[in-house]
Formats: structure tokens, sequence, C-alpha cells
């Protein structure tokens, strides 16, 4: 199983405004040619940061690949999908800071990975994803 996060429109949205309030504001000091240099430049570092940003989540039979980081299905305790609210709750006061993040924040759902690693102080992980019952019934298994 396999999900991708990649950015929403909204944030796509923001990063193109933003680009252009830049170029027009430092517009009026530049040549034309520095003025599209500078814009191709910002196009090309909002492509590299919504590449880099992109989260990946891949569930096998053996392993939980969650961004850069991986743990085997043997060490997962239960998958615990959560919605909006619940999201919301364990990214703040109920958030336990050994636990491993990969939240972003234009995905409001997510799901709660505890884990059962005595050699892991690691309680949990706390992962965006729009399709977090699908991965608890995949890793159930």
């Amino acid at each position: 199983m396999r999900e991708v996060i990649n950015w929403s429109s909204r944030v796509w949205l923001l990063f193109i405004f933003l680009n252009a309030s830049i170029v027009i504001a430092v517009g009026v000091a530049l040549s034309d040619l520095a003025l599209a240099i500078l814009a191709f430049a910002l196009m090309a570092l909002t492509l590299f940061f919504s590449f880099t940003s992109r989260l990946r989540l891949i569930a096998s039979n053996k392993s939980l690949i969650v961004g850069k980081a991986e743990i085997e299905s043997r060490y997962i305790k239960v998958v615990i999908p959560l919605n909006e609210e619940e999201m919301k709750y364990e990214r703040g006061a109920g958030l336990d800071p050994r636990a491993y993040l990969a939240i972003r924040f234009w995905v409001k759902a997510g799901m709660k990975v505890m884990l059962d690693d005595p050699r892991d102080p690691t309680p949990y992980w706390l992962v965006s994803s729009r399709r977090a019952s699908e991965f608890k019934t995949y890793l159930s298994k």
C-alpha cells in the first residue's frame, strides 16, 4: 500500500502569490532580464520545495516507511486513524515529545501508529494521511 502527500492547491496558490509579490516588489528596481531571472529562480525554488516536502507512506508485509523512517511491522502494536479534531489534539496538547512526527499542515487527518519496541524510546508515530483507515486495515493483517 502506498500514499504520496503532495502540496494542496492552497499551498501552491500561496507560493505562486508570494512569488508574484516578490517579483512585483523587486521588479521596479531590476532590468527585464534580471526580473526574468528572478522569476525563474523563484519558480525553481518553489518546485524544489514542493518536491522535497512531499511525504511518502509505504506499507508492506515487512515494514512501514514514512518519509525516511522505517519500522518493521512486528513492532507496530496498533494503527489508530484520526479525524481532524483528534489529529489537532494529538499534535497539540496530546503530543508526547518523544513521538516521531511526519505531519503536513495541509492534511487535516492522519494516524497514530503505536509502537511496541522495548529498545526504542519512541512511543508512537504521528503521521498525516488521507487514507489512515486503509493503512490500519493493511497493517493489521
